[in-house]
Formats: C-alpha cells, sequence, structure tokens
C-alpha cells in the first residue's frame, strides 16, 4: 500500500521522465544526429520510466528485500531521482529563462538580417550542436557513475570506537563495553546475504552489553522475520535492549511492535530493562520513536517515574533530539541512530545532515550528559559521502566528562 503523497510524487517523477524522454528525443532527432545516439537516451529515459511504474503498480518489488528488480537498477533509479533528476530540471527551467530574457532583449537590439531565407542549411550537424548533445549525455553519465560507487559501498562498514569518559559512572562500571548497532533497513539495498557478515563483525567485539537503536526494517513488514533473525543471532553477555525507528513503523506500527514483543525481544516502548552488571545495575530507557521535540519531551517525563536510582541508566532514542529531554532529567548517556551521519555531507558540519538534524554524527556534550549517534550500517538512499556505515563499540570510563 503507498500512502497518496507518496503516489503524487511518483506521478509527478512519471511525468517529468517522460517530458525529458520526449523533449530530448526531439532535439536529437532535429540536430540530425545517428539513430544510435536516440536509441541509447531511449534506453536509459525509458529504465527510469519503467522503474516509476514498478513502484506504482508493484510497489511490493519496491519495497521489500525479496524483490526481484536487481540492486543496481535500484541503486541507479534511486540517484536519478532523487540527486540528478532535480539538477537536471533546475537546469532546464534556468535556461529557459535565459533564452526568454535574451530573446525580449533582442527584440529591441538586433540589427535587420540580410541572410536569405533560402540559404542551405548545414549538411551535418554543427560544432556547437555536438556540444549540446554531449552535454545531454552527463546526466545519465554522471547517475550511472554515482549508482557505479553506491553499488561497491553498500557492503563497506567500519567499527568505531570512543572511550567515554563519565561523571556519572560508578568505578564498579568503570570499563564496561556497549555495542550499538542501529539502521540495518533490511529491505531494497541490504539483503539477507549481507546479515551473517554483521553478525560476525558484532559478535567479534564481545562486548558487555548490546543495543540497537531503531530502524531494522526499512519499508516492508515481509522483511521482519529477517530482522528478528538477525537480532537473536547477537551475543550480548550482559543485557540487550532495543527501541524502535520511523522506518520500522511505516507499514504497519502495531504489527511490528507486537511481533517483536511475540519473538520476546527487549523492544522498549517508554519503558525500560535493568540488568545486574558487576554487583551494579544498569538500565536502559527506550523512547517510542518521535520527529518532534514536544513529543521527546513528553516521552521523556513519562519515562522519568520509571529510573531507578540506584541504577546507571542509559537512554536509547533513535532520533537524536531526544537528546535535549535526556539531558534535561539530568541522564548521562543517550544512544541514537536515524541521520546515518548526514547521509551526504562535505565535511562533518556542511551538508545535508546539517539541514535536518542538531546533532548529526559522533559525541556530543551538554552539562553532565552526553551523546553518541551513530551513523548506522543500512539505507533507505543508497549513496554516502563523508558518512561512512559503522558500529560503535563503546568504553565506558568513570571521572570527568571527555
Amino acid at each position: 500500500m503507498l500512502f497518496p503523497d507518496i503516489i503524487w510524487i511518483l506521478l509527478f517523477m512519471l511525468s517529468v521522465d517522460s517530458f525529458l524522454w520526449r523533449a530530448g528525443d526531439a532535439r536529437l532527432r532535429k540536430r540530425r544526429l545517428s539513430s544510435l545516439w536516440r536509441l541509447l537516451w531511449g534506453l536509459f529515459m525509458g529504465a527510469q520510466v519503467l522503474y516509476v511504474l514498478i513502484a506504482l503498480i508493484l510497489p511490493w518489488e519496491i519495497r521489500s528485500s525479496r524483490t526481484h528488480v536487481p540492486l543496481a537498477y535500484h541503486t541507479q533509479a534511486y540517484i536519478w531521482h532523487l540527486i540528478v533528476l532535480p539538477m537536471v530540471l533546475v537546469a532546464v527551467v534556468g535556461r529557459w529563462m535565459i533564452r526568454r530574457w535574451r530573446r525580449q532583449r533582442a527584440i529591441f537590439s538586433a540589427p535587420v538580417s540580410n541572410k536569405s531565407s533560402s540559404e542551405a542549411a548545414p549538411a551535418g550537424p554543427s560544432r556547437r550542436q555536438m556540444l549540446a548533445t554531449a552535454a545531454m549525455a552527463l546526466p545519465p553519465l554522471a547517475s550511472a557513475t554515482l549508482a557505479a560507487r553506491a553499488v561497491t559501498q553498500l557492503r563497506e562498514m567500519r567499527v568505531r570506537h570512543f572511550d567515554l569518559r563519565l561523571s556519572a559512572l560508578p568505578r564498579e562500571l568503570d570499563g564496561m563495553t556497549i555495542t550499538q548497532v542501529t539502521d540495518l533497513h533490511i529491505g531494497r539495498f541490504l539483503h539477507a546475504d549481507r546479515l551473517p557478515q554483521i553478525v560476525e563483525k558484532v559478535n567479534s567485539l564481545e562486548s558487555d552489553f548490546l543495543v540497537f537503536t531503531g530502524d531494522l526494517i526499512d519499508l516492508s513488514m515481509d522483511d521482519l522475520p529477517l530482522g528478528i533473525d538477525f537480532l537473536r543471532k547477537l551475543k550480548a553477555p550482559s543485557g540487550f535492549a532495543i527501541c524502535e525507528g520511523n522506518h520500522d513503523l511505516v507499514e504497519d506500527r502495531g504489527e511490528f511492535e507486537r511481533a517483536m514483543k511475540s519473538a520476546d525481544l527487549p523492544l522498549l516502548l517508554s519503558s525500560t530493562v535493568s540488568y545486574a552488571f558487576r554487583g551494579r545495575r544498569v538500565q536502559f530507557l527506550g523512547l517510542p520513536w518521535n520527529n518532534f521535540d514536544e513529543g521527546q519531551f513528553e516521552a521523556m517525563q513519562f519515562l522519568r517515574p520509571q529510573i531507578d536510582p540506584q541504577a546507571f541508566p542509559i537512554v536509547l532514542a533513535h532520533h537524536p533530539h531526544g537528546f535535549d529531554a535526556a539531558a534535561q532529567a539530568g541522564l548521562p548517556l543517550t544512544l541514537s541512530g536515524h541521520t546515518h551521519g548526514g547521509q551526504l555531507m562535505l565535511n562533518e558540519k556542511l551538508g545535508a545532515g546539517a539541514v535536518r538534524f542538531r546533532y548529526i554524527s559522533g559525541l556530543y556534550q551538554k552539562a553532565q550528559s552526553s551523546l553518541l549517534v551513530c551513523n548506522g550500517i543500512g539505507n533507505w538512499f543508497p549513496l554516502r559521502a563523508n558518512a561512512p556505515a559503522e558500529l560503535l563499540h563503546i568504553t565506558l570510563r568513570s571521572g570527568g566528562l571527555t
């Protein structure tokens, strides 16, 4: 099932793709270029139109990891429609506005031409026409090049280590380790064949605790059995805790939460779980998904009475803006995901992530509270720039903030 706003977006993409296909073919035909150019253009644009039609008519083929659509096709179509096509539209509209302005100026300034109307046209395409045609090839080439890089990048993953010093950490817990896994997005860009490698990497870290901070699946509930099987294979000697992410809830929030609970997995929905460790207790508090700051503070108000004053508390919040509510409550550590490290970044502060998030990747501190934001492993959009896929391995130290 597709939401109405998604249907309108897809119809818009279909209209623009069809328009560019026809306009490009007419331009190539007008410039008397070989039929090969027109064939290549038609094959490329036809592939984009076909992908949108599949998304409209057979949406499960686009949403699930059990798709028959090749990964490279998914990747290229996403990059075309979400990066290259908007740039093409800006260029087309800009060119049209410049040409219109020049035409209006020419009405008053152009000299009278004495060229005979019967003068023969050149026999073949001019140099200018050839350059313009080459420019038409740039968007498809850019789309294909970025897609090729994205496909290889989808299997890349690093382990990012943090030694984090916290003044509220009891000395008995000094050296406690946590592995954070987040944003797996099992679906279009992460299939079942990737999961054993990730399980092996997580378990090799041999951390005391394991947390999963949301977006187990990308869109389709059909992928949830794979996700549950993945979580069950992870080793957590001292304790495990999970919070939900926005993608987990796209198709059926209630069914996702019921299935996770039925699988006896520690999904925290405005709830907590505590574990004994080295003679102390460690408590994990799970914030439910909320995209608004007000909702984060309201959820924290619901959680506060559940805080065990004798335990060391750790907040799990898929959205990193939950950190503000946790810091206001005086909680020492929050673990988040959701941002994908900003996905497309020029550097640590400039890029797509900076437009949407106050906290993008890595360590943030406020008073005596700390936040770690993990870039995550999977993707809803296949290309990353300066935001590598990752696991976090966290070692907690008692003492002042560092």
